[in-house]
């Protein structure tokens, strides 16, 4: 026979109240302790919905498989089987001697009005680690604090910022009436944060001090630190694959030492089949090597294939160890190439701005032609140059006036970073160049659009007309340029206009003037900038 004394099943409305607001999407395992007969598995299966959401599959098609993410617990016999035929699992009869170490998130519960602080305490402990419990309680539990375990509820509760509703009347309508008041209590405990032993005990090891050549790379102080932080996350997976290696003879998926077996749990490496030592550290190796060539402050200066370039290099890096010698290793082996890169950088801005679109109409006046050192084909940039421009513009109908930022910064990041080559020290980030294009596209401009080193004005033919306001940067270019390609005297720079013979000095009234020519004279290096000294690699601060 069924003990009625505290069997009073939910009522579905009820049960509406008490599952209203919860987030199915984050749930994947749920306990209804003291189930009775069911009635809020009931209702949990009918408000999961349809599609899929996390552990639960929405859908009176996969109301079995739902079933599957419930657990029950219930002390009557009688009921026990109630559940078992409708196809719940009972895991336990007495909710108040259960343990486990099966994590729910979600616990719905109508307990024993006569004991239900006890039954809500120990739901509360069962997610201690995250999760939710609803419950329903006798009213009288919560206002009449006149027991320890009440007392000691009313404090969590209260610590967990639980939502407390009141009700009467929720039972007199039931298959079991009664008009007691009630009172609804939702508590959520957030997940707790995950730590590590491991971790834990390496953050206590003395690490040997990190040489103080470290400081001249890219912030010494950045270097020390995220080399500290790749020999911790070495060390900490090497400890973690040893303790693995020593637990899989204890957690294999079978007794029987006679069959063939295998762990239970599986660790491996993300790229590889094979869990090893090496292989974990190559790839951690990879991870630092390309969080640093990846960093703004550490390539923020370079161009786009300069950087790509870069990139490369991280899979040969998988075999060289993270550390101050490396690091220096590698720039020095990348210097000539890094210089040689930015040489070829500018003088690819110097024929883009000149002769490379000169079969462009527009474009024929964006230089001025000089008879340059045994060449008459010499030429340097003007002031005003104009280059094409794709996609400047919305191509469709609802954006054809409107300004497409990310194709004109596409274009103009390189031709800045180009020229901040040459501007002698000063930065040029690509979050400025962004916010520039975007301030202009707000504003409906787009025309002297005012950049670092010039103004552009965008036509929607497919033209960008550059206008330099940085007239000595220009200067360097054309200087720079014009003795990359030999069309300048050899004693350009060093010979004073009244000390050069003439054909150096037609040269030199051609190109631009003996006026022009006594500024360079007077300060050579503000105007020739010579490749190698240009790119000072790990010369920024990284934050």
């Amino acid at each position: 026979m069924l003990n009625y004394d505290e069997f009073y099943p939910t009522p579905d409305s009820l049960i509406d109240k008490m599952l209203k607001d919860v987030d199915w999407s984050t749930i994947d395992s749920v306990l209804e302790p003291s189930a009775g007969k069911g009635n809020i598995a009931d209702q949990i299966i009918k408000h999961i919905g349809n599609g899929y959401y996390g552990g639960l599959y929405y859908g009176h098609c996969d109301e079995e498989k739902n079933k599957a993410f419930i657990d029950c617990i219930e002390i009557q016999p009688e009921l026990q089987g109630i559940l078992r035929d409708k196809g719940y699992r009972v895991v336990h009869d007495n909710f108040l001697t259960y343990r486990t170490h099966k994590r729910y998130n979600l616990i719905v519960m109508n307990p024993p009005f006569s004991d239900g602080d006890k039954h809500l305490l120990h739901a509360l402990d069962l997610v201690k680690d995250g999760g939710t419990v609803v419950c329903v309680l006798n009213a009288e539990t919560i206002r009449n604090c006149y027991t320890n375990s009440r007392k000691l509820l009313s404090q969590k509760l209260n610590e967990l910022g639980a939502e407390i509703q009141y009700l009467n009347g929720e039972f007199e309508q039931a298959e079991r009436k009664t008009s007691v008041e009630i009172a609804l209590i939702k508590a959520t405990i957030p997940a707790s944060e995950r730590t590590s032993f491991i971790f834990d005990n390496l953050e206590k090891k003395d690490y040997a001090e990190v040489d103080d050549e470290c400081t001249d790379l890219v912030g010494g102080d950045f270097i020390a630190q995220i080399i500290k932080h790749y020999e911790m996350e070495v060390e900490a997976g090497i400890a973690l694959i040893k303790e693995y290696n020593a637990m899989c003879p204890y957690i294999l998926d079978s007794i029987d030492e006679d069959k063939y077996t295998k762990p239970i749990l599986e660790l491996k490496l993300q790229r590889d089949s094979a869990l090893s030592i090496n292989g974990y550290v190559q790839n951690v190796r990879m991870k630092y090597w390309n969080a640093l060539f990846r960093n703004k402050n550490f390539v923020g200066k370079l161009t786009s294939n300069l950087q790509h370039d870069l990139y490369d290099k991280v899979n040969e890096l998988k075999d060289f160890d993270f550390s101050v010698y490396n690091i220096q290793q590698i720039q020095r082996e990348m210097a000539y190439m890094m210089n040689k890169g930015v040489e070829d950088t500018i003088m690819d801005l110097f024929d883009e701005l000149s002769a490379e679109h000169s079969w462009y109409p527009e474009c024929k006046k964006n230089i001025h032609y000089y008879s340059g050192w045994a060449t008459n084909k010499a030429h340097k940039i003007n002031k005003k140059v104009i280059i094409p421009i794709h996609g400047a513009f919305g191509c469709y109908s609802w954006d054809k006036d409107e300004l497409q930022t990310y194709n004109v910064y596409e274009v103009m990041s390189d031709i800045e970073k180009a020229l901040t080559y040459l501007s002698t020290g000063t930065t040029c980030t690509e979050d400025d160049l962004m916010e520039r294009l975007n301030i202009a596209k707000n504003n409906g401009q787009t025309k002297k659009i005012p950049l670092r080193y010039f103004n552009i004005t965008l036509y929607k033919k497919g033209t960008c007309h550059i206008e330099f306001t940085d007239m000595e940067l220009l200067d360097r270019l054309n200087i720079f340029g014009s003795r990359h390609r030999g069309w300048l005297p050899p004693s350009y720079g060093r010979k004073k206009y009244k000390d050069m013979t003439s054909e150096e000095q037609a040269v030199i009234d051609d190109f631009q003037g003996e006026d022009e020519y006594s500024k360079v004279i007077a300060a050579p290096d503000k105007y020739i900038i010579e490749a190698s000294k240009i790119l000072q690699i790990g010369s920024g601060q990284v934050a």
